[in-house]
């Protein structure tokens, strides 16, 4: 495994190097920024060019994958300009995922609103709301576990987001946010965290039933 400080800070050297002032701002995001990082976790880097090509694409490639466990590398780039117009319901758990390592994030963010917030949890309930009825009506059986898996892992970032909006904190990893959880919200979290133990004990059934259930109440809920 990487240390996360030791490698933005190279990546930074190296995109420096190849950038100059076009880099307006590097952070990181993910696993590594939550402290839940495994061998198999991906690098998420979030980096703002005043513009980008593809070949700046070409050139960023060749930095991050030079580096030591580059085929890790992944994440967001982004022209300024764009990400200044960037759909705003995405931005907030964004901003709030993302550590700081060259420039500010909060520089080049819009504007963002409780309705902004709001959105973005319907949306990702939405969202997760039709990958599992998909799922349940057409998926191969053989391959329902792994899609659970990845659906529950998504879970987590809109229960983030609802987490906020019913009590203004916002827990930046799951270990944080499970002690402010109960009920089946709290189980699904917990499911996440080694989600093919989880399902030893419960069925595929059972995990479809109760994320639809959770992803409806969102839905429906008055946030304000």
């Amino acid at each position: 495994m990487i240390e996360p400080q030791k490698w933005v800070s190279e990546a930074l050297s190296g995109l420096r190097a190849v950038f100059g002032a076009r880099l307006i701002y590097l952070g990181l995001q993910g696993s590594y920024r939550r402290g839940e990082a495994t061998e198999s976790s991906d690098i998420d880097l979030v980096t703002l060019l005043d513009q980008v090509s593809l070949d700046d694409l070409d050139a960023y490639r060749g930095v991050v994958r030079a580096l030591p466990e580059g085929d890790k590398a992944c994440g967001f780039i982004c022209g300024a300009d764009e990400f200044a117009h960037w759909p705003r319901h995405e931005l907030f758990p964004f901003k709030m995922d993302t550590a700081d390592y060259h420039g500010q994030l909060e520089t080049y963010l819009p504007p963002i609103s409780h309705h902004d917030i709001c959105e973005g949890a319907r949306i990702g309930a939405s969202s997760l709301t039709h990958f599992l009825t998909h799922s349940y009506l057409y998926a191969a059986p053989e391959d329902r576990a792994s899609i659970l898996k990845e659906a529950y892992k998504a879970a987590f970032f809109v229960m983030q987001v609802v987490n906020y909006l019913k009590t203004g904190a916002y827990h930046t990893s799951k270990k944080e946010l499970l002690p402010a959880l109960a009920g089946a919200e709290h189980e699904i979290i917990q499911a996440g965290l080694d989600f093919p133990v989880w399902l030893t004990a419960h069925s595929e059934k059972r995990a479809f039933e109760m994320l639809l259930a959770w992803c409806r109440e969102v839905l429906t809920c008055k946030f304000y």
